[in-house]
């Protein structure tokens, strides 16, 4: 039954051109989408190259002037540009925080075109924390990036629907559907048989197009097999479960027409108002207090703490008495050694509004991740941005591992400052580096093909369900 299936609905695919008109249509927008994706990816990639190497250009210069300094040779540098200075060292030369592009990172933009990728940290400056995200353009946010999770999540589901919409209205308006149920055939199971062969057969041709275009972008195909395959994996879920609808509409025995109207209703609440709703419930049900009242706030503790400076150093000293100077070096670096000390009492009067910008960032990532299953849309999008490594978890983590890095930089320079001691060759080998660790980043991706899959099953049961609550007639009618 089966075979004979398959036989007529690819002659009548084939007669009706849709085949065709698939191998185009698909592979041209995956490879559109996969250049898009490649070229920003290209330009992020450019324009960390770029900050790295001016980075790397300073410091191998600073490098050859304090050879020269510890060599005793003169330069022209002013004293307060030494780089026998920590804080010279530590403000003018820091590392560069660097979040490494993922190699499936073309297949989504995600949260990329809203977040920096390259980070500084500094002994000077307590908003590293806060001053994370870039500013992006409006046009860019409104309208998205036309990149291969925008054709897979957005996209595909409306060719689907315009593949499956007439999968049995159409027989019952040709006149052949009375025909072919004098035959003992069960409605239910022809009707998935269709669905299952044309599922089949624009899987096919989606996995190829995939496969394709990645291929083509550059991305080496072999090497990253096993992601590919992860994508393939939720993008024939999210596919399933869009055919599942299809025949679920086709059941109730409207007109192809209406069965065209109500899955672009569908289509309208599950891709389009479902994610919104949830952002904007997520945003109104844990509102992220004012960046700019935080970095606000920052500043007028800074002014509070160099008014006690003197007291807050001698303060200091108390508590941390293995970085007392010596007499004769009591005055070098005093400005530094003044705001550095200043730094525990800022970060007290802070750590409330920053506990509770933080806890409201993550209350929200964790209420949209909850409610991500009420739309398979939401899975497949959530899924493609944890495998591109431009998820807001990855971003968070990002984040996380510069703060912890900014006061590790920090740490390095504290024994100096405070001890009146010069930087030395070996010192500047012994600073720390960054390295980012994606694999820090938690997860989702099992539950989102689990549940995908369970959405799919779900939609069969429930076509099954609803077809034994229907008589015959109804779908004749």
């Amino acid at each position: 039954m089966f075979q004979l299936n398959f036989n007529f609905e690819l002659k009548s695919l084939l007669r009706n051109a849709w085949i065709q008109t698939l191998c185009i249509l698909l592979p041209a927008l995956c490879l559109f989408a996969a250049y898009n994706g490649a070229r920003k990816v290209a330009e992020r990639q450019e324009g960390t190259v770029r900050t790295q190497m001016q980075a790397d250009s300073t410091f191998t210069v600073m490098l050859g002037v304090l050879d020269s300094v510890e060599k005793g040779l003169k330069t022209d540098l002013p004293p307060w540009q030494s780089p026998q200075t920590p804080s010279v060292i530590g403000n003018r030369y820091p590392r560069v925080a660097v979040m490494d592009v993922q190699p499936l990172a073309l297949l989504a933009t995600g949260q990329s075109d809203l977040y920096a990728h390259t980070v500084r940290p500094q002994l000077y400056g307590e908003a590293t924390m806060l001053n994370f995200t870039e500013l992006a353009s409006p046009v860019q946010l409104l309208f998205g990036s036309f990149d291969l999770s925008f054709v897979f999540v957005y996209l595909l589901p409306l060719i689907i629907i315009a593949f499956s919409y007439n999968i049995l209205s159409v027989e019952k308006e040709q006149g052949s559907l009375r025909l072919l149920l004098s035959q003992p055939v069960s409605v239910v199971q022809w009707l998935f048989q269709k669905a299952i062969i044309r599922f089949l057969l624009l899987g096919t041709i989606g996995v190829a197009s995939l496969w394709l275009a990645l291929g083509l972008a550059g991305v080496p195909v072999g090497a990253q097999a096993i992601k590919i395959g992860s994508v393939t994996m939720l993008l024939l879920a999210y596919m399933l479960c869009w055919f599942f609808i299809a025949a679920l509409v086709n059941l109730a025995g409207r007109s192809s027409g209406q069965n065209a109207v109500v899955l672009l209703a569908v289509w309208v609440v599950l891709v389009l108002l479902l994610p919104a709703v949830v952002n904007q419930v997520a945003n109104n049900l844990y509102p992220v207090p004012s960046r700019a009242l935080l970095i606000n706030e920052l500043r007028i503790t800074n002014v509070d703490a160099e008014k006690q400076a003197d007291t807050i150093l001698a303060s200091y000293y108390r508590d941390h008495p293995e970085l007392m100077p010596e007499a004769d070096k009591a005055e070098t670096y005093l400005f530094y050694k003044k705001y550095l000390a200043s730094q525990d009492l800022i970060r007290a009067r802070m750590a409330p509004l920053l506990v509770q910008y933080e806890a409201r960032l993550k209350e929200q990532q964790a209420f949209t991740d909850r409610l991500r299953l009420a739309s398979p849309a939401l899975l497949l999008s959530d899924g493609l941005n944890e495998l591109a490594g431009v998820s807001s978890r990855h971003y968070q983590s990002y984040r996380e591992q510069i703060v912890a890095f900014a006061n590790e930089w920090r740490a390095a320079f504290l024994p100096k400052i405070f001890k009146g001691e010069p930087m030395r060759r070996a010192d500047i080998d012994a600073l720390p580096q960054f390295v980012y660790n994606a694999a820090t980043v938690p997860s989702h991706y099992t539950a989102n093909l689990t549940l995908l899959l369970a959405y799919a099953v779900a939609l069969a049961l429930a076509a099954l369900l609803f077809f034994r609550s229907i008589a015959l007639e109804r779908i004749f009618s």
